[in-house]
C-alpha cells in the first residue's frame, strides 16, 4: 500500500512541477503577452517547451507521442509586427488555415516608434487553426494584442474573440 502512495504522490508531484515549468517556459518565451493556462489547453495539457523564434516573438513546442516514441514538435507560434501604415480592413481579425491575425488600431501613435497599430499573429504550426476549443486561437491572439498594444503605450480597444 505504501508503495502504491509513494509513486502516486511521485506521479502527481512531477506532473504539477512539469505543468509548472511548462507555464514558466511560456510566460518567458512569449514576453507575458498570452496566458499560459490557455496556451496549455491548446497543447492539450502536455508538456511545453519553446524553440528559437526566428523572426517571432516565440514559438513554442509540445510533447508528443509518435510510433511510441515521445518527441517535441512546434505547435504554436506568436509574431508581434507594429506598423505606421495599416489598411482598415473589414475587422480586426484575419483567418489563415493556421492563423489569427488581430490588428489593434492606436488612438493615437504609440510612444515607442510611432506606430499607429500592432498585427500580432498567433499561429498553429502543423494544425487548422480551429484546434482545441472554438475560439481559442482567435481568444490567444487576441490577449497577445491588447497585452503587446500596452506594452507599446498603443490605447485600443478589440471586440470579442470570435468563437471560430
Amino acid at each position: 500500500m505504501l508503495a502504491v502512495v509513494a509513486v502516486t504522490g511521485w506521479f502527481l508531484y512531477d506532473r504539477f512541477s512539469g505543468r509548472s515549468q511548462s507555464r514558466a517556459t511560456i510566460t518567458e518565451a512569449c514576453e507575458g503577452l498570452v496566458d499560459p493556462g490557455a496556451v496549455m489547453r491548446f497543447a492539450g495539457g502536455t508538456k511545453v517547451g519553446a524553440e528559437p523564434p526566428g523572426d517571432r516573438v516565440c514559438l513554442l513546442s509540445r510533447e508528443v507521442t509518435f510510433e511510441g516514441e515521445e518527441r517535441m514538435d512546434a505547435f504554436f507560434s506568436l509574431r508581434v509586427v507594429p506598423s505606421r501604415d495599416v489598411e482598415p480592413g473589414e475587422g480586426p481579425f484575419e483567418f489563415t488555415a493556421r492563423s489569427v491575425t488581430v490588428t489593434a488600431t492606436c488612438a493615437a501613435p504609440a510612444r515607442s516608434a510611432g506606430a499607429t497599430a500592432l498585427r500580432v499573429t498567433a499561429g498553429t504550426e502543423f494544425e487548422a487553426a480551429t484546434r482545441g476549443e472554438p475560439g481559442a486561437l482567435p481568444g490567444l491572439a487576441r490577449e497577445a494584442a491588447l497585452r503587446a498594444a500596452a506594452k507599446a503605450g498603443c490605447e485600443t480597444t478589440l471586440p470579442p474573440a470570435p468563437k471560430r
